[in-house]
């Protein structure tokens, strides 16, 4: 068998510095999934049962790059990079990727029937994607209310599709009706397009922990980094690769900044991502008058409040003020008299 590409030191050394990132992650829940994540990922690749053989070479390179690119996510986003850590954030709280995906497959998952009468009707009903199939009512009301919200337009990067029903078309191109593979197949492609597109729910205990994250209920501290250990400086020739490349060594640039500035990382600054955050999540909540759920959704900047409290003692002097009619009263105009000499 021939000898790996790239060495098994070079993987351990990724694996040490993505863990080592993770660990310094401002956030509880993104701490915790993308350190869980790091392993899953090499205990994948690690299982040569499992995987696929890594004695191609583009394979090799292809995933090594795949985890250089993780790794500098996670070192911009410790550096206060807004927008490398609002993706950590995301992929943590499953707005996108892999946990975006399982949220949404619980969520969408059926019953399963209470008793034999249930599991007829269940028998009964349209195959999957066949005529007369209808997703589920749930996934709907919940593309509804995305469709309603005018700032997950703004927030959000994924595409959501705007038909409620899948378009198939009365006639073909030679005027005769539509296939019933080719009416599947639509249907097929519009449900999956649809649920490409939806933001599932979050579980109670995360949503309970970045609620508390924004009010400041729950206790935060920022991260405090180790420090490197010192390394003698070496002496280099003076025509060593780095000056081959890129040339002399320049003074202070704005290279760095060009996709951003760092942030210093303080509460003030999390509550901006995590209300952003936030505002992806609806909240599943039950209507007693109208007797069904619907779908809640935050907003960047608190809503001013529309009501007040009146003490019921101080109800009399509500609409003092005012006459039978709802208008201001207005109060008697000071006419000048004039003394003529």
């Amino acid at each position: 068998m021939s000898s790996p590409l790239i060495p098994p030191e070079q993987w351990r050394h990724l694996f040490r510095a993505l863990l080592r990132e993770c660990s310094y992650l401002p956030d509880p829940i993104a701490k915790g999934y993308m350190h869980d994540y790091v392993v899953q990922r090499f205990r994948r690749y690690n299982d040569i049962s499992k995987a696929k053989p890594l004695s191609d070479p583009h394979r090799q390179f292809s995933l090594h790059k795949t985890a250089t690119q993780k790794l500098s996510l996670l070192k911009r986003a410790n550096e206060g990079y807004s927008r490398p850590l609002e993706k950590v954030l995301r992929l943590s709280y499953g707005r996108k990727g892999k946990k975006r995906r399982e949220l949404l497959d619980t969520f969408i998952a059926p019953e399963v029937p209470p008793d034999a009468a249930a599991v007829m009707s269940l028998v009964e009903k349209p195959i999957m994607f066949e005529d007369g199939w209808k997703p589920p009512s749930i996934v709907i009301d919940l593309l509804k209310s995305q469709l309603n919200n005018g700032m997950i337009s703004q927030l959000n990067d994924r595409s959501v599709v705007r038909n409620l029903e899948p378009p198939i078309p009365k006639e073909n191109s030679w005027g005769k009706p539509v296939a019933k593979s080719r009416r599947r197949n639509i249907r097929k492609t519009w449900y999956q397009s649809l649920l490409d597109g939806l933001l599932p729910p979050l579980p109670d205990t995360q949503l309970e922990t970045l609620e508390g994250l924004i009010s400041g209920e729950m206790p935060w501290t920022s991260p405090r980094k180790r420090k490197a250990v010192n390394v003698s400086e070496q002496r280099e020739d003076n025509l060593d690769v780095k000056f081959l490349t890129k040339g002399p060594e320049k003074g202070v640039t704005f290279r760095d900044f060009v996709n951003g500035r760092p942030h210093k990382i303080t509460r003030r600054f999390m509550q901006r991502l995590w209300r952003r955050i936030s505002c992806l999540v609806p909240r599943l909540e039950w209507n007693e008058k109208g007797q069904k759920h619907y779908f809640k959704w935050d907003t960047v900047k608190p809503l001013p409040e529309i009501s007040t409290v009146i003490e019921h003692d101080r109800l009399s002097d509500l609409f003092q003020k005012v006459n039978t009619e709802g208008k201001l009263i207005k109060p008697p105009s000071k006419r000048r008299t004039v003394t003529v000499q």
